[in-house]
């Protein structure tokens, strides 16, 4: 199923890594992905929310896709708009789902209402403490709420602050633990690290 799927979303057969982690997700098991840059792992990342989706498995209903640049978060907001069409020329449905923006250039997106949510660490950080950027103190819950809702993607997490988004990373992961599926994904990680993020959320 995950290769006929990644087949049709991509337009590509998957790697093994890419079908080992898919198969992971889809089970809600939480994942540290290293890989090089390159080799998937945006369509890794994407491909259990829209097969879970397609396939009404017990899997959050949305994805909050995290990453430290902004130029970053409009690239692939474009890319996964590409998979979305790949996917809904095979199997089309009745609402296609709505991909959003959430950076400081780009607040299209402040309640975090899309379903596939492209946004920065500092949006989503805010947003987990209670103090959104883009929307008042009342609302600021509904914001945390989605997290806790959401399957969460950390793309590029080499390149976080290791004393300030990274360490703040680790204690939202520490949080959502058995409640939000999340990926962790990056190019570059020493082992040190690895074993410390192992450590520190399980």
């Amino acid at each position: 199923m995950i290769d006929e799927y990644f087949q049709t979303l991509t337009t590509f057969p998957p790697r093994n890594f890419q079908r080992e982690a898919i198969a992971k997700l889809l089970n809600r098991k939480d994942i540290l992905l290293r890989a090089p840059t390159g080799s998937g792992k945006t369509e890794t990342a994407i491909a259990p929310f829209v097969f879970a989706k397609h396939l009404n498995l017990d899997f959050p209903n949305k994805l909050i896709y995290v990453v430290p640049l902004r130029t970053l978060a409009n690239s692939l907001r474009q890319r996964a708009e590409t998979l979305v069409a790949n996917w809904e020329k095979a199997y089309p449905s009745s609402r296609s789902p709505v991909i959003t923006l959430q950076t400081g250039e780009n607040p299209e997106d402040p309640r975090f209402e899309g379903d596939i949510v492209f946004c920065t660490i500092d949006q989503m950080l805010s947003s987990f403490l209670n103090i959104p950027y883009s929307v008042g103190r009342g609302s600021a819950n509904v914001n945390s709420g989605a997290i806790f809702a959401s399957y969460l993607v950390f793309d590029e997490l080499h390149l976080l602050d290791p004393d300030r988004s990274f360490a703040t990373v680790l204690k939202v992961l520490q949080q959502v633990k058995g409640i939000a599926p999340f990926l962790l994904m990056t190019a570059t990680l020493t082992n040190e690290l690895a074993t410390q993020i192992k450590d520190l959320i399980d």
